[in-house]
């Protein structure tokens, strides 16, 4: 298998990544990028997007929001920095954690903002959970689908046409995009890469009793209604310079965001707010492709000069196999067994990954079998001190409460 010689992403990555001559993957060479950008002058493309939409609807503009650092710190932007008045507007996936509840109500309390949440039916989010499961080897489309389809639906309803999101996340794992391309929010976006390929139609299912009227929350508004409002849906990511653990050290220190304890990830600040997504959900992808949250946070922290290489397969070591926290609880729930849930994406597994000797999966290469490749020095990321601190404070900074437990509704 190859791996990068300057991160630690697989080529049996889930967003898909190329290799250059000299073994550095595309997300690594977009990371570049955010040296070379003039921020100054795109953040005065964003003061006049937003100047340009105040005052056209009821509310300014509609920020989709979990209660994560990602929501806290767009709503921080567009409310504090930028004065406009957002519609918050929060997709309850049902898989919610104390803790994600606890920093939702804080984002709201904090900042003061007019919120919708919708929370569609718990018994066809299960059977959508099943569903999903066997189809493609995801249990959460259902979070993916809410989130990237109800807050466009709001647009339209209530006539409001600019949505704020925050970090284009195929652009910053995998270089499956670039800074200049400026790329928006879409209904193409949505269906290929956030949904999988698959819509709401294709989750129909008369054995599991899920039915189109089951799923209107899920249907994504016409191009006639798009155009007639003039939906627009831009992420900050190309306009501000965005660090994820400095603003998350912005967060805690000046709006009392709290993060969790460790999962499958060192990472301690990332989907809080969600029972499943650094658990089960992650561990699919490990399944499926080989590796798992601590490659993707390793990567960028790599990218970033607050980790070397080294540390960063050390992280891979000691977290991307592990067992979830959160499976047991998922299992009963789903009414299935461990062998069931990892049988599901027998079928989907990358062959590069893994094979199959003796009737059980083998992983045939890690990461930790390269960390002395020929060109490793040549392409390593000086360590920055300076980020490495802003690491080191959100890695240890005190723990509001742990990320256990449902809060369904």
């Amino acid at each position: 298998m190859r791996y990068c010689k300057r991160c630690v992403y697989p080529e049996s990555s889930a967003v898909k990544l190329t290799f250059d001559e000299r073994g550095i993957c595309s997300g690594c060479r977009v990371a570049e990028e955010k040296e070379k950008l003039d921020w100054g002058e795109r953040e005065k493309q964003l003061r006049k997007i937003l100047e340009s939409y105040k005052g056209q609807a009821e509310y300014d503009c509609i920020i989709p929001v979990s209660g994560g650092k990602d929501s806290h710190y767009q709503v921080y932007l567009i409310k504090e920095v930028y004065g406009l008045n957002p519609l918050l507007v929060t997709f309850n996936h049902t898989f919610n954690t104390r803790l994600g509840i606890d920093n939702l109500t804080n984002l709201v309390e904090k900042f003061g903002c007019d919120h919708l949440r919708f929370t569609p039916s718990p018994k066809t989010v299960k059977k959508l959970a099943r569903v999903a499961l066997k189809k493609m080897g995801d249990f959460c489309w259902h979070c993916h689908c809410g989130i990237f389809t109800y807050p466009v639906q709001v647009a339209v309803k209530y006539r409001i046409p600019l949505l704020i999101w925050g970090e284009q996340g195929f652009l910053d794992l995998g270089g499956m995009f670039s800074h200049y391309d400026m790329i928006e929010m879409t209904r193409r976006f949505r269906t290929e890469h956030g949904l999988r390929g698959y819509d709401y139609s294709d989750l129909i299912d008369e054995k599991e009793g899920i039915t189109a009227e089951d799923l209107r929350w899920a249907v994504y508004p016409s191009d006639k209604d798009i155009e007639r409002v003039g939906v627009r849906g831009i992420y900050l990511g190309n306009f501000v310079n965005w660090n994820g653990k400095k603003q998350t050290e912005f967060l805690i220190k000046n709006y009392n965001f709290q993060t969790a304890r460790e999962s499958r990830s060192y990472n301690t600040y990332e989907n809080v707010e969600c029972h499943h997504c650094g658990g089960a959900h992650d561990y699919l992808k490990w399944l499926k492709f080989g590796y798992g949250r601590a490659t993707d946070h390793a990567s960028q922290d790599i990218r970033l000069g607050r980790m070397t290489r080294e540390e960063g397969v050390d992280m891979v070591e000691k977290y991307d196999a592990k067992r979830p926290n959160d499976l047991d609880p998922l299992l009963d729930w789903l009414e299935i067994s461990e062998e069931e849930f990892v049988e599901a994406v027998d079928g989907m597994r990358d062959p590069r990954a893994w094979k199959k000797e003796n009737g059980k999966w083998i992983l045939q290469d890690h990461v930790r079998n390269h960390r002395n490749d020929p060109g490793v020095e040549e392409v390593r990321v000086p360590l920055d001190e300076e980020k490495r601190k802003t690491r080191e404070y959100v890695l240890t900074c005190p723990r509001g409460k742990f990320a256990d437990g449902y809060v369904r509704m």
